[in-house]
């Protein structure tokens, strides 16, 4: 009788192993390298790690300095100074001038930038005109890169216009820099402005006590400048007519 043999036995195929296991595994290998940098990098010493690059210096180099106005230049800005103030153009006047100018008159003296522009701006206001016989070169001063200029002019503020009074006569001193105008000083001549507006005031105390605050520098901002100003080309204008219609002039104190 024959033995039946029996097929050897295989060994057991292996299962394999599922893509969620792989990814399991792939997840504990980065957070084992994340921690064990982590790790390294907390036992390091600053001394071992490399020396931290410098942003490169930036060496400023100075603007080259503006040149000298030549002669025509500076006259050229004399004129534009003069058609800003005589358009009303207050801003652009107050542009030609250089940061932090010496400006002044025999009439009120000394003043700020500030103050010079609420002067202007009650000139402005008032429609005052500074009309000039011309402006023309008066030296250089080359060590301050300076040019002078001179302009004679005469002063028609809202007064003299309407009454026909004297005008005042000046001199405009201007010393013009590559900034703008640096100095500045105006050389009020004889009769000045008191010639007309000492007959007004009184015209006003008489006949309008009750307006106030529309003589120079009867202010303290730009505004109440503009204010000042209109009145007194309102004013001006209403003694005028009073004049005419009681057959005086301005110095008759009628």
């Amino acid at each position: 009788m024959q033995t039946q043999q029996r097929p050897p036995a295989q060994p057991p195929t292996p299962k394999k192993q599922g893509r969620t296991g792989l990814l399991i595994a792939a997840a504990a290998l980065v957070l084992a390298l994340i921690v064990s940098a982590v790790v390294l990098l907390s036992n390091s010493g600053t001394s071992e790690l490399p020396p931290a690059t410098e942003p490169p210096t930036t060496v400023a180099t100075e603007a080259a300095p503006k040149p000298i106005p030549t002669p025509s230049e500076a006259v050229v800005v004399a004129y534009a100074w003069l058609a800003a103030l005589n358009a009303g153009d207050v801003d652009a006047a107050m542009a030609l001038y250089a940061p932090e100018p010496d400006v002044s008159n025999n009439f009120m003296g000394s003043s700020t930038l500030e103050e010079e522009r609420m002067a202007s701006t009650w000139d402005a206001a008032q429609g005052t005109r500074l009309e000039t016989d011309g402006c023309d070169s008066a030296g250089e001063n080359s060590e301050r890169g300076q040019q002078h200029v001179r302009c004679i002019a005469t002063n028609y503020d809202a007064l003299v216009q309407a009454v026909d009074a004297t005008p005042v006569t000046a001199i405009v001193d201007m010393t013009i820099g590559a900034d703008g105008i640096v100095m500045l000083r105006s050389s009020f001549g004889s009769p000045d402005f008191k010639h007309v507006s000492d007959p007004f005031d009184k015209w006003m105390a008489a006949n309008h006590p009750d307006v106030e605050d529309f003589g120079f520098g009867s202010w303290e901002t730009v505004e109440e400048a503009e204010v000042a100003g209109t009145l007194r080309a309102q004013y001006a204008a209403k003694w005028a007519t009073y004049l005419e219609a009681n057959d005086c002039t301005y110095l008759d104190g009628c």
